[in-house]
């Protein structure tokens, strides 16, 4: 194996590195998609929760209504 000199070593560390951040930046990128995924999830889950209750609050108050109506058609 030759000896390499100082510049060829600092060349390699460089890339190294360089190697390394965009690594390490590729995997930040997959972590935020996860979590941007899992977010959606839960913001849709939040938006079906509020449609059923809206669902069933507008149902209560229909009954309600028929309620009323028919005790006052005696």
């Amino acid at each position: 194996m030759a000896a390499r000199t100082k510049a060829e070593r600092s060349a390699a560390a460089k890339k190294g590195a360089a190697t390394r951040k965009e690594n390490e930046a590729n995997d930040g990128g997959g972590e935020a998609k996860a979590a941007a995924a899992d977010a959606g999830e839960a913001i849709t889950e939040a938006a079906l929760s509020i449609a059923k209750t809206t669902k069933k609050a507008l149902q209560a108050a229909a009954k309600r209504v028929e309620a009323e109506q028919a005790k006052r058609s005696k």
